[in-house]
């Protein structure tokens, strides 16, 4: 049978070229990966995307955040890259292996006394002893994981009206954190946020059939043998 089987059009894409495109999107875009709060991002460049603090009674301005993500590593049915044993790539999906690092500012808070409270020391006989290991008043506190992922391609529309794919996360997987619900949270947080940034990288068709032709899709996009591979008519 041939490649269009009863299609007029066959166009495919490899892995290799995947992931060229993301590393050429991401590095031209890098605010698709990196995100943060006023005090780490004061306004949306081409380098970061500002967001807003996380609001909580009794802190001044929110909480302040920021997340880096890695340009993310696509592998394509049939499974190349090694998963964790919680994942299984199967048929027609992708994996992804992602690094991620969150980090918060963390703020001593200063207490408005309300009524005015004895000066400390002597004076005030609740003042807990000074041991010399107070909190600084602020500082950088980060983690990094390496997040795995599972996922499906969707047929959508660039923000200029092309035909384009999505990569649509499935399933998730953070390895060896304890104790297990703490490793839920955060794969929840993740997942949620892996699934908004990559439907936002959008790989338009004319990738596939790199302007040789017009291509109206009739079958696919399909994950095969390595690559993305869609039919249609002229």
């Amino acid at each position: 049978m041939s490649l269009t089987e009863s299609q007029a059009v066959f166009a495919s894409v490899h892995e290799t070229a995947i992931n060229d495109f993301l590393t050429a999107f991401c590095r031209a875009r890098p605010r698709y990966l990196n995100y943060g709060s006023p005090a780490f991002t004061p306004v949306t460049t081409v380098a970061e995307t500002r967001m807003d603090a996380i609001a909580f009674p009794g802190v001044a301005g929110g909480i302040q955040w920021r997340l880096r993500l890695s340009i993310p590593k696509i592998d394509l049915f049939k499974q190349t890259d090694p998963l964790p044993p919680e994942l299984v790539l199967g048929p027609g999906q992708f994996s992804a292996e992602i690094d991620a690092e969150l980090c918060i500012e963390c703020r001593k808070i200063r207490i408005d006394p309300k009524p005015p409270r004895p000066p400390r020391g002597k004076d005030n006989p609740n003042e807990p002893p000074h041991d010399g290991r107070q909190h600084p008043i602020a500082e950088l506190t980060c983690f990094r994981l390496r997040v795995f992922a599972i996922g499906h391609l969707e047929q959508v529309v660039t923000t200029t009206g092309e035909d384009a794919i999505a990569f649509a996360v499935d399933l998730i997987e953070i390895v060896d954190i304890q104790p297990p619900e703490l490793e839920s949270f955060l794969e929840c947080l993740l997942f949620m946020i892996l699934q908004a940034v990559l439907a936002g990288i959008r790989l338009p068709l004319d990738a596939l059939r790199a302007d040789a032709f017009p291509l109206a899709l009739t079958v696919g996009p399909l994950i095969e043998d390595d690559q993305i591979k869609a039919r249609g008519t002229l």
